[in-house]
């Protein structure tokens, strides 16, 4: 019997997966209605100036992220991982190349995720911000100009 902590952590697993496939479709599935995205450090630029996002948005901005700002992004096997009560934190890099320019995107990455049974509600995405500025520049992912 798979317990729902198990749940939890494959679907956290799962989210990095689809995201590296593209497959915006089975990433919103994984996330409750209620869904937010929070952008951490708070000198990193969130898209639009927004640090929070909703469900729909927060697909919207990885699709287009994907398509317009990379040629492709993914993750490599997590770093680490700790799981808990509703809580998984997994520690990633990033394996991307930037669609204008061509230069490599390896920024590392700490997502918490939050979950309501094995549904993610609540997602911070923490980087690397002085790989992430030295990357986008001063106008961050928002100005996508890389």
């Amino acid at each position: 019997m798979v317990t729902l902590q198990a749940k939890q952590l494959a679907n956290a697993h799962a989210f990095l997966a689809r995201m590296s496939a593209a497959d915006f479709h089975g990433v919103a599935a994984l996330l409750a209605p209620d869904f937010k995205l929070e952008f951490f450090p708070a000198s990193v630029l969130p898209p639009g100036g927004k640090p929070t996002l909703n469900r729909e948005e927060t697909v919207e901005f990885f699709k287009r992220v994907t398509d317009e700002v990379f040629e492709y992004i993914g993750f490599l096997p997590p770093l680490h991982t700790i799981t808990g009560p509703d809580a998984v934190v997994i520690h990633v890099e990033s394996d991307g190349k930037s669609r204008k320019s061509g230069k490599i995107y390896n920024n590392q990455y700490m997502y918490t995720f939050q979950f309501c049974g094995d549904k993610i509600v609540r997602l911070r995405q923490f980087v690397d911000s002085k790989y992430y500025a030295d990357f986008f520049g001063t106008g961050g992912v928002a100005a996508a100009g890389v």
